[in-house]
């Protein structure tokens, strides 16, 4: 399998548009992103000691903006108009729904099970896309989606037994892939323009001033007061901000621009495994059936990204560009 996912990757590297990486350094980029994102699960996790699951996602977002101001404030200056609608489309569907609805799975889920139902991502980048470009669906992309989502109620419906809670919570991550998929468009057909680190500064300031007033609005203060581990938690948080956030977006909006949106996403080929390992490691329920439904999904999402595919026809159509 990971021959095949190899093989597959390295026919996604389409010509670079804002720099030269090489198929090396976009793995490179791939493996340090998933194991970056698939920590991310079992740190929202520590994060809920203390904090809220909103007080969580806003936090993460406050302290990825303010970081990145830090980092980039003269990116500023290149700031136009016609920037600003999809940079609010990428901080509010790329970054504050998502950051949201994450720790509020993990509130009744597994971070295991949470960090699985991310590799969601790369089928409804591929049906956002379909859409988007308008390319038709054949039998083998087809297949992927219903081997994907079939894995998905693998997880939710254990036995085929219904369990009202866990299927309605995990609906969110479910529904936070599809707000990922919509940002991965959106930057690779709005935002060519400008360099990974103008997109992130962007997106996070369309969102972070207003994460910031949400947080202080709330008992934030009471709780670094009067909480043991609140500074051990925030600490957490600010990791998620800071390396989780900032810098993994703009490494990951690094590698969509110099390879594909499709390949960037298939990180979470490799998401699902690392946040599988921290949940046998923090002593979560982890049995055959996550194995079963990470596999089909995963199945899914390389069937959808074969030569020949729909996704294939994609990444032909960016290569054009």
């Amino acid at each position: 399998m990971a021959a095949n996912i190899g093989a597959a990757a390295n026919r996604y590297i389409c010509r670079v548009k804002d720099s030269k990486l090489n198929p090396a350094l976009a793995w490179g980029m791939f493996i340090v992103l998933a194991l970056i994102w698939g920590s991310s699960f079992i740190i929202m996790k520590r994060g809920l000691q203390s904090f809220s699951y909103a007080q969580i996602g806003m936090l993460r977002i406050a302290t990825a903006w303010i970081f990145t101001v830090l980092i980039a404030f003269r990116k500023f200056k290149i700031w136009k108009k016609v920037h600003t609608g999809p940079s609010a489309i990428v901080g509010y569907f790329g970054n504050a729904i998502p950051y949201i609805l994450f720790p509020l799975a993990v509130t009744r889920l597994d971070s295991s099970l949470v960090g699985i139902l991310n590799s969601l991502v790369p089928l409804f980048t591929l049906i956002i896309g379909l859409i988007w470009f308008k390319v038709r669906v054949r039998w083998i992309g087809i297949t992927g989606i219903i081997l994907g989502f079939t894995g998905a109620l693998w997880l939710l419906l254990p036995g085929v037994q219904v369990d009202p809670s866990k299927l309605g919570f995990g609906f969110y991550p479910i529904i936070a892939t599809v707000c990922y998929a919509l940002s991965i468009n959106t930057i690779n057909s709005k935002l060519t323009n400008l360099d990974s680190l103008s997109i992130t500064l962007f997106s996070t300031t369309m969102v972070g001033p207003l994460a910031l007033i949400y947080v202080f609005s709330t008992d934030f203060i009471q709780i670094m007061q009067t909480d043991p581990e609140a500074w051990l938690n925030l600490g957490y948080i600010s990791i998620l901000g800071v390396v989780g956030t900032s810098l993994a977006v703009i490494l990951f909006n690094y590698l969509i621009k110099g390879t594909s949106s499709l390949f960037a996403a298939s990180v979470t080929y490799a998401i699902p495994l690392v946040a599988l390992l921290w949940g046998v490691w923090d002593g979560e329920n982890v049995g055959p059936e996550h194995l079963v439904g990470m596999l089909l999904i995963l199945a899914g999402v390389y069937l959808v990204n074969l030569k020949g595919s729909p996704a294939d026809r994609i990444r032909k159509r960016l290569a054009r560009k």
